[in-house]
């Protein structure tokens, strides 16, 4: 692009703005999305095929118990994987009817209704006794068990989302809000578990706050007594406080996780549950400073692309060049490339998201080409998110899979990306990750239904000009629409025997050759609920 045609260019794209109020915030008017919706679509609907391959074909899926394959020992993580991308795909139309010629995938339209239903059915049965959710395990020498913050939250979410209204299910829900209450420290936060440290942590409370938002939006159905409904409040209140007291100067908040200080990843949750709460708390009656959590949110997006610990790099493709980033700096250098994971995670939870609610989409960012605003990367024709989204969409395979004789790889994401390795110890190159996958479908579904991903009627606050969207909470993934349950969520079904599913009968894929590069990545990277 000339000199000349560059600024002409931002000049007609920031006039275009100001005369369609709005405009700017919502991608799905440009003509970059117009490019890149059908690639979307074959995108998601090929993922939705991976979810299917069985386990001994060297896929996840396990046909005889209609559930994935456990991870990390716990069903749980693998359906709050699993589910959300086909939730939203399923209410999209995006599941096929069949697999393509070669991919040895049940047909994911038939298999999704009893998925869902054998998903819920796993959650409510396997519920702790005290209410939470969660299995032991060690990670050097620290042992961990039963029921924790992050995977009760977790627990939560996926009931309130697609567990539909059946009594069980209701019933499951209120119990594990009773134990995420009585777990919250006394100095607002959470951590794994009180037992364990009485110091909260970013991750968890972020996590806790999330869940307990959409239990306030759904009190009427959950049938919540109105004193409970105050000790949600309050728990939301304190736990919001806790991480605006808990930010750093440069806008980051520490992580904790996987022996990193600071994280993309864990800033994009955060960012994710206050612009829920900023959003929300007028109608919740929340009593919150929405001005601090408005700063907060704005000092945390500037962290995402102007600090040098963010992991941040820039990707270039036909559209231009888009913002991905690594789990941190330390991991970008190592591995001299951004991740499918955490580059969807960030696009999804804090960018789309604050840009679509215009909730501090007026903040400058750094970008190679210059400051511009976090709202200008949907028009920018040289840095702006699109170019992302069709960096993450390069990354899937599809036929190439095939070509190479994995068809077991088909429609699936790699972690950290093609061909990049991390390390040789626990964290080496996945050429198909159930956790890649899942993040990347959701972050494409995003891009192409924000309507549907993150609400449809007009947010409760809005920073600035007419922002489009909804007031349903989407902290962090997966969501209630417009309050309705899914299609198929009004036709699960939860019975009383135990079910576990059997790990056994999985094939592993052939793995590339692993380069080991430095700093260590431990087992542990991925032992965190979803949101």
């Amino acid at each position: 692009m000339t000199a000349l045609s560059r600024p002409v260019a931002i000049l007609l794209a920031a006039l275009l703005a100001q005369l369609t109020p709005g405009l700017a915030l919502d991608w799905t008017k440009t003509g970059a999305y117009q490019r890149l919706s059908g690639s979307c679509r074959g995108a998601i609907e090929a993922g939705a095929v991976w979810w299917f391959v069985p386990a001994d074909k060297g896929g996840w899926y396990l046909p005889s118990e209609h559930l994935w394959k456990p991870t990390f020992n716990y069903e749980l993580k693998s359906i709050c994987l699993a589910c959300p991308a086909l939730h939203l795909a399923d209410e999209m139309g995006l599941l096929p009817d069949r697999a393509p010629d070669g991919v040895p995938a049940e047909p994911p339209q038939r298999e999704w209704r009893e998925a869902l239903r054998a998903a819920v059915r796993w959650a409510v049965e396997n519920q702790n006794e005290d209410g939470g959710w969660g299995v032991g395990w060690a990670y050097r020498g620290i042992v961990h068990s039963g029921s924790q913050t992050s995977d009760t939250a977790a627990g939560i979410r996926l009931l309130l989302r697609i567990g539909g209204d059946s009594p069980e299910v209701l019933n499951a829900v209120k119990r594990a809000v009773v134990w995420l209450l009585d777990e919250q420290l006394e100095d607002g936060g959470w951590s794994r578990k009180k037992e364990e440290s009485k110091e909260g942590s970013a991750w968890h409370t972020a996590a806790a706050v999330s869940a307990l938002l959409e239990v306030l939006q759904r009190r009427s159905e959950l049938g919540l007594p109105s004193d409970l409904v105050e000790r949600v409040k309050r728990a939301v209140e304190r736990g919001v406080e806790w991480l605006l007291r808990n930010q750093n100067e440069d806008g980051s908040w520490y992580s904790g996780l996987m022996c990193q200080e600071y994280s993309a990843d864990t800033q994009a949750y955060v960012l994710s549950t206050l612009i829920d709460v900023y959003r929300l708390a007028d109608r919740l009656g929340l009593n919150v400073s929405e001005d601090r959590i408005l700063k907060a949110i704005k000092l945390g997006l500037q962290w995402l692309f102007n600090s040098d610990k963010a992991g941040v790099t820039w990707v270039q493709t036909e559209l231009g060049r888009g913002p991905a980033w690594a789990y941190s700096a330390a991991y970008l250098e190592a591995q001299g490339s951004p991740e499918t994971t955490v580059t969807a995670n960030v696009l999804r939870l804090a960018v789309l998201k604050a840009i679509w609610f215009n909730v501090g989409a007026d903040v400058p960012v750094k970008t190679p080409g210059g400051e511009r605003r976090l709202a200008d990367l949907i028009t920018d024709p040289e840095y702006n998110v699109h170019a992302t989204i069709a960096w993450l969409v390069s990354q899937q395979w599809r036929e190439d899979a095939l070509r190479l004789g994995h068809p077991e790889w088909y429609g699936g994401w790699p972690w950290p990306a093609r061909n990049v390795t991390s390390t040789a110890e626990g964290a080496s190159y996945e050429p198909a990750s159930i956790w890649a996958t899942s993040y990347a479908m959701r972050a494409l579904e995003a891009y192409l239904r924000p309507d549907l991903y993150y609400g449809t009627n007009q947010p409760s606050r809005v920073e600035t000009g007419a922002a489009e969207g909804a007031e349903a909470v989407e902290s962090g993934s997966e969501k209630k629409v417009s309050g309705k349950v899914s299609k198929t969520a009004q036709r699960t079904e939860v019975s009383h025997k135990k079910r576990t599913a059997p790990a056994g009968g999985e094939k592993k894929p052939r793995k590339p050759k692993v380069i080991p590069v430095a700093p260590l990545v431990p087992p542990a990277r991925r032992q965190r609920g979803d949101q």
